[in-house]
């Protein structure tokens, strides 16, 4: 019997620290929060750290997985015990996504800049041009960046950080890939690709699909959550067809992030705490049953071995394993 399970998590004292507005339960603890900033716990004897900055985007590298939070900061742990080995201020505003092309990290931000960093060191190399509104998604095609952002313009540049074109999709960027010389953007009414000329807002929109965001690619498919939000469209990812294979259906509430484990395989979570896994090339459900989360998922990414890490709301990261 195949199934989704948790098998490390973040103690409370390593996550993001801000101030929040929820309620907790958490193993025997109950954390309450509320607008003054004041957290009350139900142990009176033990001091409980406030919950965290809620998680953005989760990546990872190599032997280590980086997230970004609403504070600002990035953080880096270990891939095998998800043990905290760095963290920086990398904005002074939330930090939206994280990217790496070659030996750089890139991280866009609410403030409407993108900033590249040596992944090693994670000393700054460049503050790239700013943006006119808050920059959402990152992504490459494999030699270039691309940054999207809330104003609906996606900026293409080097790994040097030297702007090369940018191109006016009207909507905000809620999602991005690139591939080759296509572009896919998705807000929460459709799924554009669009050819790049490689110039300043020269390109053809080759395709519109239905979908919103998250979006993702995996093996031969383009994969996103339907109007509502509550199932999972599959479409074949070849050019100029992208004709639709199926649905998955399996979620209680509305699908927050999708990520490709392999080739044929997709794992989803949303907003019922919960994670599934997929297999595309039958469109059936992998596992038997859903891996229950520690809270909604903002994110989600694989590793080669085979692991899951899930990241969102209160600032929670979560390793998970097909056993």
């Amino acid at each position: 019997m195949t199934k989704l399970e948790v098998v490390a998590t973040v103690s409370d004292d390593q996550k993001h620290q801000s101030d929040a507005n929820s309620v907790c339960l958490h193993g025997e603890k109950v954390f309450t929060c509320a607008d003054d900033g004041k957290v009350k716990f139900s142990r009176p004897k033990r001091l409980v750290p406030r919950p965290g900055d809620d998680i953005e985007a989760v990546l990872v590298h190599g032997a280590r997985v980086l997230t970004c939070s609403a504070g600002g900061k990035v953080k880096v742990w270990d891939h095998h015990d998800l043990k905290l080995l760095h963290e920086f201020q990398a904005h002074d505003y939330g930090v939206n996504d994280l990217l790496v092309l070659g030996n750089t990290l890139f991280t866009c931000s609410v403030d409407a800049t993108v900033k590249s960093w040596d992944v090693n060191t994670f000393q700054l190399k460049k503050t790239l041009s700013p943006h006119e509104e808050s920059v959402r998604k990152l992504a490459t095609n494999g030699t270039s960046v691309f940054a999207g952002d809330d104003k609906g313009e996606v900026r293409v540049y080097t790994e040097e950080g030297d702007l090369l074109a940018f191109y006016s999709v009207v909507e905000e960027v809620w999602g991005l890939h690139a591939q080759e010389n296509l572009l896919y953007t998705v807000r929460d009414r459709g799924v554009t690709i669009t050819q790049t000329k490689g110039e300043t807002n020269k390109f053809t929109v080759t395709k519109s699909l239905d979908g919103r965001a998250p979006l993702c690619v995996v093996g031969g498919n383009l994969v996103v959550p339907e109007a509502s939000g509550l199932s999972i469209i599959v479409y074949d990812n070849t050019s100029s067809a992208y004709t639709l294979r199926g649905q998955l259906q399996g979620h209680a509430m509305i699908i927050t992030s999708l990520a490709g484990m392999s080739e044929d395989r997709l794992v989803s979570a949303g907003w019922d705490n919960t994670a599934r896994v997929w297999d595309l090339h039958t469109l059936a459900p992998l596992t038997t049953t859903p891996c229950t989360l520690p809270g909604c998922p903002n994110t989600l990414a694989a590793s080669p071995d085979g692991c899951v890490f899930a990241a969102g709301i209160g600032g929670y990261l979560c390793k998970m394993k097909l056993v």
